[in-house]
């Protein structure tokens, strides 16, 4: 056995770690069935202004990345597109939301829409900045 290191890994040796891994949990989520979905806005000239990108899992949503853009931030949008998400994915069985942001983002935006801070990485990436880890459950919807 050899172990190397390099500062740039190739696209099919990150592919074997993932899948390796991918395999490993396989036993452990025999039905895993992951779905992305998205929600987006957009200009009255169909430019994207604003979105959220989540998977479902089980009966979890996992908020990746809610962007609004700047000329409509404060009116709404975000928490609207997150009311979205959660009504949708907990009228498939979801009962958890999860997400993260940094310190400088909106902590207290998510904070406002009941989420609560279940983790943190303090000086992360750099010093003066934190990476917040949030969840919230849902009511279950019969």
């Amino acid at each position: 056995m050899k172990i190397s290191f390099t500062s740039a890994p190739l696209k099919q040796e990150v592919s074997a770690i993932r899948d390796g891994l991918s395999q490993f949990n396989a036993a452990f989520f025999p039905d895993l069935d992951e779905k992305s979905v998205g929600y987006f806005i957009r200009d009255e000239h169909g430019d994207l202004v604003g979105g959220l990108i989540a998977k479902l899992m089980f009966t979890t949503l996992h908020v990746k990345y809610l962007w609004i853009s700047e000329s409509i931030r404060r009116l709404g949008f975000g928490k609207k597109l997150i009311e979205l998400a959660q009504r949708d994915a907990n009228q498939q069985g979801v009962i958890n939301v999860f997400l993260d942001t940094y310190s400088f983002q909106a902590p207290l935006f998510y904070e406002s829409l009941g989420f609560k801070e279940a983790g943190r990485y303090k000086d992360y990436p750099m010093r003066g900045v934190d990476k917040i880890f949030y969840q919230k459950t849902l009511i279950v919807k019969s």
